[in-house]
């Protein structure tokens, strides 16, 4: 078994890289904007909010289907 040093608790691996996935997909949350996919200082505010919007809906989406949520 796998331990988690934050929680102490055990992991399985298939746990491990569920946590792994959710965990690098809250940093894309609060980082996309300084992607080099689009140039944010061109989209509106509307724009940013639907972008924004769409990522936490499918992350969330993620995590349900993950069994995280």
């Amino acid at each position: 078994m796998i331990k988690c040093v934050m929680t102490g608790k055990k992991l399985t691996a298939n746990q491990l890289a569920k946590e792994l996935l959710a965990d690098k997909m809250e940093v894309s949350l609060d980082f996309w904007k300084e992607s080099f996919l689009v140039e944010t200082s061109e989209m509106t505010d509307k724009e940013m909010q639907d972008v924004h919007t769409q990522l936490m809906k499918r992350y969330l989406g993620v995590l349900k289907y993950l069994g995280l949520r």
